[in-house]
């Protein structure tokens, strides 16, 4: 046997101990057999070591495949939730924000509406005082003017 040949019955049986390459394997030479059989008029299909362990490999391939699409997507679906999550949240601060900044304005105009109150009641009691004291001055000037 030569080189070649020896590493061409090594790729076969790599490929065919491969896990997943069994079933394509056994596939591509069913239909390597059948091809062979029919003898089309074309050109006799010929598929070498090289082709079936690119058959395998491809075989191979579609499971790896399936599941990095299987990663990409959980991966995609985490980042949407975690997203979902995050916005979630920011309304709840942004609500919470909104509530607090509204008692404030409340608060503030209850005490602006007091401070207004108290210095009403002040400038009554002020003007109060002065006309009883006016009351008084008149009062007395009429009690000196009558003596």
């Amino acid at each position: 046997m030569s080189p070649e040949d020896v590493k061409q019955w090594v790729d076969i049986l790599s490929t065919l101990l491969a896990a997943g390459g069994g079933g394509g394997i056994l596939l591509a030479v069913i239909g390597y057999m059948r091809a062979k059989v029919e003898k089309p008029h074309i050109t006799p299909p010929t598929v070498g070591s090289g082709g079936l362990a690119q058959i395998a490999g491809m075989v191979m391939g579609q499971g790896d495949l399936a599941s990095l699409n299987e990663g990409l997507r959980m991966v995609s679906a985490s980042y949407d939730r975690c997203t979902l999550t995050r916005e979630t949240e920011m309304a709840a601060r942004k609500k919470e924000v909104e509530e607090t900044r509204e008692h404030e304005r409340r608060l503030l105009e209850e005490r602006r509406q007091h401070e207004k109150r108290m210095a009403e009641d002040r400038h009554q009691e002020h003007r109060e005082m002065v006309e009883a004291i006016q009351g008084l001055t008149r009062g007395t000037r009429d009690i000196r003017c009558a003596g």
